[in-house]
């Protein structure tokens, strides 16, 4: 069974989705199953929900960057780690953290938006880059797949 350890520290999330957390544990649920290499394995992770203060702190501290963002990911492990044959059933993928405030301001569907960011930030998890055309492409790619496995019609 995998473990996904949700921190909330944005109030602005319960309010307007009392059930999120049920919600992120069935993506990343999904998320992990699609990928043939953890199916044997006990996965963990831990997101945050926060909003786009504790995001420009986060992305000016490890990222450089003075500016707030969707998404960020940590990932316990380097890129390409998960390609190679892993040893051991335990596995901590790492961290994601998410802004309820940039998701929120994006005109787009919020549940959309946030099953697409969502699976961008374990794509990130597990070795995924958008540094170059190829590997854009790539998690492009995977990022579909797995939307395309996450039943599309549920609402938040």
């Amino acid at each position: 069974m995998h473990k996904i350890n949700i921190s909330i520290d944005s109030k602005e999330w319960i309010k307007n989705f009392p059930n999120i957390e049920k919600k992120i544990r069935q993506i990343l649920k999904k998320s992990i199953m699609s990928e043939k290499i953890f199916l044997k394995k006990k996965i963990e992770l831990t997101v945050l929900l926060t909003n786009s203060n504790k995001m420009k702190f986060l992305n000016q501290k490890f990222r450089k960057k003075r500016q707030d963002t969707d998404v960020l990911s940590f990932p316990s492990e380097k890129p390409y780690f998960y390609e190679r044959r892993i040893s051991g059933k335990n596995i901590y993928l790492g961290d994601v953290a998410l802004s309820f405030n940039y998701i929120n301001k994006q005109n787009k569907s919020f549940d959309v938006y946030l099953k697409k960011i969502l699976v961008h930030g374990f794509l990130h998890l597990i070795g995924h880059d958008h540094k170059n055309n190829k590997s854009y492409v790539k998690m492009e790619k995977a990022q579909t797949r797995i939307i395309g496995l996450i039943w599309v019609k549920k609402k938040i």
